[in-house]
């Protein structure tokens, strides 16, 4: 057991648990925290995701969510200022324009027309928009996840914050006074507070036992096609809402990333195992074919990853029913990106709430 006692311990260093730290290192600089990862800083959804920021939710849930964690970024990444990517124009394509405006979360979007997307589409020359279908103009951002992780990591020592990397904890107890984690190398450390956020390693982890009450976890398969088409700089995001995918033009990489739903769900979550279906190409080009008059453009990689979702497929931020003083928060839904702060921050709030109730079980 260590003699170090902290104020706050963070099980898994992705995009939510190094947001909670971020947050709580803000608001309680002095407090000791550190962050405890099974792998290494980023190894899950983060190292994949495009990072995308969009206005559009498709519940309550998301709407509670979306404005706080776009704040957060515009905190630390002001003026759109992201290690790689931009802020950039949004033209939402769709035969339902009433269910768009419905999902839009604030501001609405601008009504716009064929011809002023597809004169900023050099890259993608057989892209077609039908005449039925309504075209909306709107602001978001891409950002790979993946850099944003390091670059956090990187402010996160400079303040003095713990990373604990290649070390998994295997079981969390109430001790007399402070809560016990237990880690792969059978040492103890001492916490007053803890967050658990391991993401989709979470519904196969007995650590899920702490989310009683909890909402049914499923992992599900995320994958995403390279387009061998290089996008030039003005290119903006095409949203394709009515089958909720999007065409991300990744400058700096050189293609456009498709991003579509897989249905391949209750995979294991080991990206090594994981690889692209007969059935993800069907169902990717089924919906690109709706999109270009002749020639769609070549899959010139992939990338495939995985991310918990909750039965109603938005994340949850929760209190632990047996242990006072740990709070659980996931179910990112491939969302973790855009609302994974929200969460964060509720989380912080309660562990450092003053009539925080108490519930102890050793």
């Amino acid at each position: 057991m260590t003699d170090q006692i902290y104020d706050l311990a963070i099980v898994g260093a992705g995009v939510m648990g190094l947001s909670a730290a971020f947050i709580a290192a803000s608001n309680h600089p002095r407090d000791k925290i550190a962050i405890f990862e099974r792998d290494i800083v980023g190894a899950g959804a983060s190292r994949f995701a495009p990072g995308i920021q969009i206005n559009i939710c498709r519940n309550e849930r998301e709407r509670q969510l979306i404005n706080p964690s776009s704040t957060f970024w515009r905190r630390i990444y002001p003026h759109g200022l992201w290690p790689v990517g931009r802020d950039c124009d949004v033209f939402w394509l769709t035969r339902h324009p009433k269910d768009l405006a419905r999902a839009t979360s604030v501001g609405g979007t601008t009504p716009s027309t064929a011809s002023a997307l597809t004169e900023r589409l050099a890259s993608l020359p057989h892209f077609l928009i039908p005449s039925d279908t309504a075209v909306e103009l709107d602001r978001g951002s891409y950002s790979p996840v993946a850099p944003i992780v390091q670059d956090m990591v990187q402010r996160l020592k400079a303040l003095g914050i713990s990373i604990c990397e290649r070390t998994s904890v295997e079981r969390i107890r109430r001790g007399p006074s402070n809560i016990l984690l237990q880690t792969s190398d059978a040492r103890e450390h001492l916490t007053r507070r803890a967050l658990l956020a391991i993401g989709p390693w979470l519904p196969d982890s007995p650590l899920v036992a702490h989310l009683t009450d909890r909402p049914r976890l499923r992992v599900k398969k995320v994958v995403s096609l390279h387009l061998a088409a290089r996008p030039t700089p003005n290119c903006p995001m095409i949203g394709l809402f009515d089958d909720y995918a999007f065409l991300i033009p990744m400058i700096e990489e050189g293609y456009w990333l498709f991003s579509f739903t897989s249905q391949e769900w209750d995979v294991r979550a080991d990206t090594d195992e994981l690889h692209v279906s007969s059935d993800d190409l069907a169902r990717a080009t089924a919906i690109l074919a709706k999109w270009f008059s002749c020639d769609v453009p070549a899959v010139a990689s992939v990338r495939v990853f995985c991310d918990c979702y909750s039965d109603d497929g938005v994340p949850f931020s929760l209190p632990a029913k047996t242990i006072a003083g740990l709070h659980v928060i996931g179910g990112g839904a491939g969302n973790g990106f855009r609302f994974g702060p929200a969460c964060a921050e509720e989380a912080i709030r309660s562990l450092y709430s003053p009539d925080r109730s108490v519930v102890t079980t050793t």
